[in-house]
């Protein structure tokens, strides 16, 4: 384990029963073997056990963040509660650094009972505070939570969107090293999701690392860099977050075989981007713009052959290599026939809310199956923004930008002016 790796999991695995009796019993008999200094015979599957895990390894350095992805009963949360200490592997081991801060399950850590101002101490105690560091951050905790006047309420009362909102104040206040959060986010709302976003980025930049669990496949290909695509508990792929995405469409989209086989049969030179312009208000193209501004932006491109249903996205990196905000066509019901030929495509980002720096413009043309692009450039075109507020930090991984997309690709006209809102 290297000095920044702060996450180390060797070949993790963890069983259950189907059955509750059966379950209850074995664990008994485990016991007694630990009692009598035997080793319990965790090796292998008992009658109605199954592998929730088997034989997950991977290791994460600090400020990474991990995309845990897969369907319904893949072993995902399983693999955070390892990795928290609420349960052992049965196979395997993990190696933390540092302090973790986890929202694994609505209420976990919670007692009913309580109101909610004595679940922060006692929330906040099993995350590693004392209570001098508690009392320091009480106000900022309820202030985020904004629960109101429920805070001295049992929190049996709560709703599962106050449940959430309370125990992720806690986790993101007790300076964790390592953040886990699992698809609990979903419960709140947007405006809610935004600021856990906002606070998980800030994070990030400390250099916290964050494991993420969701369903929602634009949060997570915007929020993490790497991923882990999990199916019946095993690790099915690894790697760079958009390719894991890939993988598991077209693991699950059997009837799209036969595209994705046709896709693959392209050739990489299908389509070529020749230029991308970033064009101002004054329709003359530029490099600089004020934070909200109305951008247009125009991807001049070759195409070789006949296209129907093709897909545009973009994403826009800061610096840090950290997603800002994306978007893709197929979010507004918009896909496009391209005939071969020179040609040109636009859209309008109603405004870039982004602060003071340089920014990296991406973009992708995909098929109607997201799994193969025809095209792509990560490094298309850079910018600056120039803000007035320079102190503030408007940038969020996920945001998916209000876009006027074009409803056709134009033949090449070089005086053509940028689309207008209707």
């Amino acid at each position: 384990m290297t000095n920044d790796t702060v996450i180390q999991a060797n070949g993790i695995s963890k069983k259950f029963c189907r059955s509750l009796k059966r379950s209850m019993w074995y664990g008994f008999k485990d016991i007694l073997r630990d009692t009598a200094g035997l080793t319990p015979k965790s090796d292998h599957l008992r009658k109605r056990e199954f592998w929730a895990v088997d034989d997950v390894s991977f290791e994460l350095k600090k400020g990474e963040t991990l995309g845990l992805i897969g369907p319904n009963g893949a072993g995902k949360s399983t693999i955070l509660k390892m990795l928290n200490g609420i349960i052992l592997p049965d196979k395997g081991g993990i190696r933390i650094k540092g302090r973790v801060g986890a929202l694994i399950q609505i209420g976990a850590g919670f007692h009913p009972q309580l109101t909610g101002r004595e679940n922060i101490y006692i929330n906040g105690t099993i995350l590693g505070m004392n209570k001098r560091e508690i009392n320091k951050k009480f106000d900022a905790i309820v202030d985020f939570a904004d629960i109101g006047d429920f805070l001295d309420t049992p929190v049996k009362h709560y709703s599962s969107g106050m449940f959430v909102r309370l125990g992720f104040a806690v986790a993101v206040h007790c300076e964790p090293d390592i953040l886990l959060v699992d698809e609990v986010l979903a419960v709140g709302d947007f405006q809610f999701q935004r600021k856990c976003i906002d606070r998980m980025s800030s994070l990030i930049k400390r250099g916290v690392t964050v494991i993420f669990i969701s369903h929602n496949l634009p949060s997570v290909g915007g929020f993490c860099k790497k991923g882990i695509l999990l199916d019946k508990g095993c690790s099915i792929k690894q790697g760079n977050i958009d390719e894991v995405i890939q993988r598991f469409l077209l693991m699950h989209s059997p009837e799209r075989d036969v595209s994705v086989r046709k896709a693959t049969a392209r050739k990489s030179d299908e389509v070529v981007f020749r230029n991308v312009q970033m064009i101002g208000s004054d329709h003359l193209p530029k490099f600089e713009f004020s934070t909200g501004e109305r951008v247009t932006i125009r991807v001049h491109f070759h195409v070789k052959s006949h296209i129907k249903k093709a897909i545009f996205g973009y994403k826009i990196r800061d610096e840090q290599e950290t997603i800002c905000c994306a978007n893709r066509t197929v979010y507004n019901d918009v896909m496009l026939d391209i005939a071969p030929g020179d040609c040109f495509y636009e859209f309008q980002i109603r405004a870039l809310e982004l602060h003071t720096g340089r920014y990296m413009l991406g973009i992708v043309l995909f098929d109607d199956n997201l799994i193969l692009p025809y095209a792509n450039d990560p490094e298309a075109c850079s910018f600056t923004i120039r803000s007035p507020w320079l102190e503030a930090d408007l940038t969020s991984p996920i945001v998916l930008p209000r876009t006027i997309w074009s409803k056709k690709v134009n033949t090449q006209v070089l005086d053509e002016s940028p689309i207008e809102e209707n």
